[in-house]
């Protein structure tokens, strides 16, 4: 895998995979559109971290010291 961020080559087993739901239509436009009752599926999309950036941009927290490997 590759890193979404820094573009590291990371294992499978060690990427953190991020999903996050996006919309497709912009807010105001989606608020008009569910007054009349349309039904809009929003899409998702998924990133894929290295450790280290996945730690700095706080999508995993630090192990404590006495939980850590080593």
């Amino acid at each position: 895998m590759q890193c979404t961020k820094c573009g590291r080559l990371v294992a499978r087993s060690k990427a953190k995979a991020v999903t996050r739901r996006t919309n497709i239509v912009d807010a105001r436009v989606y608020g008009e559109l569910k007054k009349t009752g349309t039904i809009i599926m929003g899409g998702s999309t998924k990133k894929y971290y290295c450790i280290s950036c996945a730690v700095h941009s706080h999508q995993v927290s630090q192990r404590a010291k006495n939980q850590r490997k080593g």
